[in-house]
């Protein structure tokens, strides 16, 4: 059955509204990732979620669900601009798109849209236009941050340290080598070459806290567009993150479809 929402015809569509199909959309977007990971990671790494996804939850079976193109572009920081390859929009474009976007879903009659991010400039963004639209629409958009979903059975595998896997770091890096991304070694293992930035980690502290939040961009300034440390990355590494992280979305996707208050 085809699952993607662009190749349906209108009575198609109409049957999947009928059905209350789950409506997935990913956002990713393009910019620098230092000098060894393509400007299109972020939308790279989200499409072939979506992908991979998609595979999944047609094996499933348990949730009738559509999927829609991953958007390319989004809100980074004005600073990656330093290095080529940036394409930027202004937070609030962003989340007027996106409003839209899924606005028009809901207007066509889909009630449950589930949002996959794939890009971190975008966490709170979509957060606050899930708000709006349960206030424009009566519905719950979910927001999933899809590398974060897998962070424990990651973190049992990385080799880096924890402020590693940021911007370009070895998170990104072996989820691009685990999809297959031909990168050549000595652009991610030349310590030399790579400029390793980990001094603000995750923890208790408050730089890096998950309690606290405060943009460190400007604090911790790259030279080579790179936050964290790439060195580590491995295929397995990827290959463990990206399928906790499937296992882990297709539980959500269906708790999230079946959940109808007083249905």
């Amino acid at each position: 059955m085809e699952r993607r929402f662009e190749y349906l015809t209108s009575p198609q569509l109409k049957e999947h509204i009928a059905r209350k199909s789950l409506v997935i959309l990913g956002i990713g977007t393009i910019e620098e990732h230092g000098d060894h990971l393509p400007t299109g990671t972020d939308l790279f790494i989200t499409q072939r979620f979506m992908d991979d996804l998609r595979e999944r939850l047609d094996a499933d079976g348990s949730v009738p669900f559509l999927t829609l193109p991953a958007i390319w572009t989004g809100y980074s920081a004005k600073l990656m601009q330093a290095w080529p390859g940036t394409i930027r929009m202004d937070t609030r474009t962003v989340m007027d798109m996106m409003r839209q976007i899924i606005g028009s879903l809901a207007e066509m009659g889909f009630d449950k849209i589930m949002v996959l991010n794939g890009h971190g400039h975008h966490a709170e963004l979509l957060r606050v236009v899930a708000r709006e639209l349960s206030d424009d629409h009566g519905i719950a958009p979910a927001v999933i941050n899809i590398l974060s979903l897998g962070v424990k059975p990651y973190n049992a595998v990385r080799k880096g340290a924890a402020g590693g896997s940021i911007h370009g770091g070895e998170d990104e890096t072996s989820v691009m080598l685990h999809y297959g991304y031909e990168i050549d070694p000595a652009l991610y293992t030349d310590v030399d070459h790579v400029k390793v930035h980990t001094d603000f980690v995750a923890g208790d502290n408050y730089i890096g806290s998950t309690r606290v939040f405060w943009s460190t961009w400007h604090y911790n300034p790259s030279k080579t567009g790179l936050l964290g440390d790439p060195t580590p990355s491995a295929p397995e590494a990827g290959r463990v993150l990206v399928e906790a992280c499937l296992d882990e979305t297709v539980r959500f996707a269906r708790e999230y479809w079946s959940f109808r208050p007083g249905g």
